[in-house]
């Protein structure tokens, strides 16, 4: 089997978490979630009572931090920060409010790319992001952008907070959607930003079965060349 890299970009609630996941573990291949990696950033920060600001040297605050990612044949992705399992700990709303400063850091930016450039040194790799495709691996085998509308993806992180015994106003996930969108498309690095050369497969009338079904299938040809 070729050692490939498979970039899935997408904008929040477009799915492309949950199936890269699924469709890695139907192609035994690994899967990183980038995401995680940034909440465990943000985390480590918040443990250690760093205060989160811009002005923060972030740099200097991650030195010596070691962060790993296993994929395990149930398809649960562990995230460990220092050896500490550390994947429910960083879907804490604290995090969550303070994830935005530290993803805008170039020097974190730079720190998660090069965690995710070493992870694919090792194996067939599939990632999603928003910038997987354009900045992390622009080289990527495949690049596949996901893409749903605005209300679906509303429904869709609904859904999410509901599996998790929360209830959510879907008005109020819409608009925070929306302001998402409007932040990531001009985040001064990382923004999302479609590739030229991605294949973009609109999910919003798509189960999400179908969508892993079809990313399978645009999967399986490169890994048999």
């Amino acid at each position: 089997m070729k050692h490939v890299k498979i970039a899935v970009d997408g904008p929040a609630g477009s799915g492309k978490s949950s199936v890269a996941r699924e469709a890695a573990l139907k192609l035994n291949i690994k899967y990183i979630d980038s995401g995680a990696l940034y909440r465990s950033v943000t985390w480590h920060f918040l443990e250690n009572n760093i205060v989160i600001t811009p002005h923060t040297d972030f740099d200097a605050c991650l030195k010596d931090l070691q962060i790993t990612q296993e994929f395990l044949p149930s398809g649960l992705c562990v995230t460990r920060v220092m050896d500490r399992d550390v994947s429910s700990l960083i879907r804490s709303e604290t995090v969550a409010k303070n994830i935005g400063i530290v993803s805008d850091s170039i020097a974190v930016r730079n720190f998660i790319n090069g965690l995710l450039r070493n992870f694919a040194l090792q194996q067939s790799v599939i990632m999603d992001g928003r910038d997987i495709g354009t900045v992390v691996f622009p080289d990527s085998d495949l690049k596949i952008y996901l893409d749903a509308s605005v209300d679906v993806r509303a429904m869709r992180r609904v859904h999410e907070y509901e599996e998790m015994g929360k209830n959510v106003d879907e008005k109020l996930i819409k608009n925070q959607i929306i302001h998402r969108d409007k932040q990531d498309r001009s985040r001064p690095f990382g923004r999302l930003v479609r590739a030229d050369d991605a294949v973009y497969v609109d999910t919003t009338e798509l189960s999400k079965q179908e969508v892993i079904d079809k990313l399978i299938e645009m999967i399986k040809p490169i890994l048999r060349v």
